[in-house]
């Protein structure tokens, strides 16, 4: 049987291959057959610069089991799914001693085949597969990005009448203002550029004040020292200008690597004074999968204010590119294989 996967290679070059499943599937591994697959930050930035030869991509997936190898007893063709990206081994000292959130060493996709998740099909490990009901396959694709904010919120520790502030309104910081509102935030203020228009609307309708300006933080003197909690999206080379923006004893927290060259500096007597704190978040291993589709199977975190756009897999090109170029009216797209958009058109 053949099908389309997408691949990308540096910079800014995607193209559809076809390919040949296999007749068999490795020992504790499943065919999924893909619903949704949704454009990350990371497929943009390896995009760009982080791929020298084509490589397959996409990794916020959900869709159905097709087929099982052996050695899934608890997995059923039919059941829909999605993907954690990372694992815990269970065995590793770490493991052993209730630091899960310390070890990936299970089993991931990455290199289980030759597709990702922009593609029709895909070989995993039985592992890596969550089942889920009870939503679209679109709304389920967000579980992994929501999984990142909840790293976020969990490592900023917000406690209630918290003051908290997001700088970065992309798809996981977007996600984190419902969920700090729900950990207790007496406040949440969303700071991002005028351009990003349709972010900011949806930071607004998911509860934050929001706050647009082009000028640096260094220079919005009226944010200086406001916030017990900074959760940061943005290039990590805002750090040190957010830093400003906490309160004495304040956290900040940051999902995000440096495009190019991650070195920060900020004054260390300052940090030592105000006994601030500075806490990466890396969800990796991918956790809190159970936690994040219940909200958004509840709507907690709201799909249809997250998703942007949903667009066929043989527009994967055109998607990257207005991802890239279009930020003012994009927040999240998804991609959707031809087949299942045709069923649904009739």
């Amino acid at each position: 049987m053949f099908y389309q996967s997408a691949y990308v290679k540096s910079p800014w070059n995607c193209e559809l291959r076809t390919l040949q499943l296999p007749d068999s599937l490795p020992d504790a591994h499943v065919l999924i057959r893909i619903e949704a697959c949704g454009i990350c930050g990371t497929d943009l930035s390896h995009a760009e610069n982080g791929m020298e030869e084509w490589q397959p991509f996409g990794h916020e997936v959900a869709g159905v089991i097709e087929r099982i190898g052996s050695h899934c007893d608890d997995l059923q063709v039919g059941d829909t799914v999605v993907l954690e990206s990372s694992g815990f081994c269970g065995r590793c000292d770490w493991c052993r001693d209730g630091r899960v959130d310390l070890c990936n060493k299970a089993p991931n996709f990455w290199k289980s085949g030759p597709s990702l998740g922009f593609s029709e099909y895909m070989i995993v490990p039985a592992c890596c597969v969550v089942r889920y009901e009870g939503m679209t396959p679109e709304t389920a694709c967000l579980a992994e990005p929501a999984g990142v904010a909840y790293d976020m919120v969990k490592t900023a520790d917000i406690r209630h009448g918290d003051r908290v502030c997001l700088v970065g309104p992309g798809p996981i910081g977007l996600m984190a203002i419902p969920m700090a509102i729900r950990s207790g935030a007496d406040e949440v203020v969303c700071v991002g550029r005028t351009r990003n228009r349709k972010r900011l609307e949806a930071a607004e309708m998911l509860g934050a004040r929001v706050v647009a300006s082009d000028l640096p933080l260094s220079e919005q003197e009226e944010l200086h020292g406001r916030f017990d909690r900074v959760l940061v999206t943005a290039p990590v080379q805002m750090i040190p200008q957010a830093l400003r923006l906490l309160a004495y004893g304040g956290i900040l927290s940051y999902i995000g690597i440096g495009t190019e060259d991650g070195r920060i500096e900020f004054d260390a007597n300052d940090f030592h004074y105000r006994k601030l704190q500075l806490r990466a978040s890396f969800a990796s291993p991918a956790l809190y999968y159970p936690t994040v589709l219940k909200m958004l199977k509840k709507g907690t975190i709201p799909a249809d204010t997250i998703i942007s756009h949903r667009m066929p897999l043989r527009d994967i090109a055109g998607a990257m590119t207005m991802c890239k170029e279009d930020k003012g009216a994009t927040i999240k797209v998804v991609i959707t294989p031809e087949r299942r958009r045709a069923s649904n058109e009739g």
